[in-house]
């Protein structure tokens, strides 16, 4: 049963993470291999579609994300998996994500599933943590924050969701019959991506 102090989130990992660009990618790559292949249009919209949405669909649907979450003097405590101890972390972040990250273990990126909630664990997580840090012995390695947006990784991941999510609208509108909502996929797709490449350290 969840406890009134329970703070509600998903929480993802990276497979989550990393289903949408690969959606993208294997959406784009099989319209234009059909279309090359000289293979049938509504073929080729067909697997774009299909390459888009199965990815996502399977890390999402296969794997639950929903938890109960709770802050604790010595890490977080989920409803539906293993707890996650600040001794462990070895970084974390908070872009759009809280973002744990354990040495040889699965990266967790947890998510509110509203504003107040968030608010309410990146300040209780962060004052904990702090709590934490203070009662370890001088000269201990704590875990260091991070930041993703404004990075080279960020703005190269960016660029190539834009190049992927303009090649899906520039080819779904050369099709004999031009697919909008093909193209409209792709400029969302592209948008993301523009978001992505120009994001600031917050």
């Amino acid at each position: 049963m969840t406890h009134p102090a329970d703070i509600q989130a998903a929480v993802y990992t990276r497979w989550h993470q990393f289903s949408v660009p690969f959606g993208m990618a294997l959406g784009s790559a099989s319209l234009i291999g059909v279309l090359f292949s000289r293979g049938p249009v509504m073929l080729a919209i067909a697997l774009c579609l299909l390459g888009l949405l199965a990815p996502p669909l399977v890390a999402f649907r296969g794997f639950p994300t929903r938890n109960s979450i709770k802050v604790t003097p010595e890490g977080l405590t989920f409803s539906r998996r293993a707890p996650v101890a600040f001794a462990d972390l070895t970084s974390w972040g908070t872009d759009d994500f809280l973002k744990l990250v354990r040495s040889g273990r699965t990266t967790l990126l947890v998510s509110a599933l509203d504003l107040p909630n968030r608010e309410r664990l990146l300040r209780e997580f962060q004052a904990a943590l702090a709590a934490w840090q203070q009662r370890q012995p001088a000269g201990a390695q704590p875990p260091r924050r991070t930041y993703f947006y404004g990075t080279f990784r960020a703005r190269a991941i960016g660029a190539l969701i834009v190049a992927l999510g303009l090649t899906c609208a520039v080819m779904a509108m050369n099709l004999r019959e031009p697919s909008w909502s093909l193209a409209v996929v792709g400029g969302l797709g592209a948008a993301f991506g523009l978001v992505m490449f120009l994001g600031k350290r917050v």
